[in-house]
């Protein structure tokens, strides 16, 4: 028995939300979505100078000290 072909690709969604990931077993073409996981815990982390909650900023501040700390 031969085996079909199969051509799989992968892309990020226009949109941002997630991925959608195409693929192709001889004739057949199926494209399926896979969204983004929304993270239920705490925002994550922004870039220096993108201080969009000053308290959160500060309490990873204090983590990363706590952990060179502990690391010494």
């Amino acid at each position: 028995m031969k085996k079909k072909k199969k051509k799989i690709f992968a892309h990020k969604q226009p949109n941002g939300d997630g991925h959608q990931v195409s693929y192709e077993e001889g004739e057949s073409r199926k494209l399926r979505h896979f969204p983004r996981e929304r993270s239920a815990g705490e925002p994550r982390p922004h870039g220096a100078g993108s201080y969009h909650d000053p308290e959160h900023h500060h309490e990873l501040l204090e983590r990363v000290e706590a952990y060179l700390k502990a690391q010494s």
